[in-house]
């Protein structure tokens, strides 16, 4: 990976789980390469415990290491990484008042866009 290194993607809560999915990570490097604004990744696996304390859904591709969430802070920047994350095929993303939240989950419904 150009712009990010595996650690970036581990739960935050200290267990150590990193189950991240290399596809994954790829495309996000790719989006970040496009997008030419800094990913900041505020979520990418999350152990069970972990997303319970976040409020998860029970079946949350973070549990399978399918999602990442990208904060952010301007709509300048949201739009750059929309932008690069449409272009680049990916069919579910999360738009959320502090962060844009993508995954690459097939068990889930595709070609899919909510706000929160």
């Amino acid at each position: 990976m150009k712009w990010f290194k595996l650690s970036d993607f581990a739960c935050k809560c200290g267990c150590g789980l990193n189950n991240i999915s290399p596809i994954l990570t790829q495309k996000i490097d790719d989006a970040r390469e496009l997008a030419k604004v800094p990913f900041v990744v505020n979520c990418g696996t999350r152990c069970p415990k972990h997303n319970k304390e976040e409020g998860g859904e029970s079946n949350s591709s973070h549990l399978r290491g399918l999602a990442i969430d990208i904060s952010v802070k301007t709509s300048t920047v949201r739009f750059a990484i929309l932008h690069a994350l449409i272009t680049l095929g990916f069919k579910r993303i999360g738009v959320y008042p502090t962060f844009i939240h993508v995954d690459i989950d097939t068990s889930l419904p595709q070609s899919v866009i909510w706000y929160k």
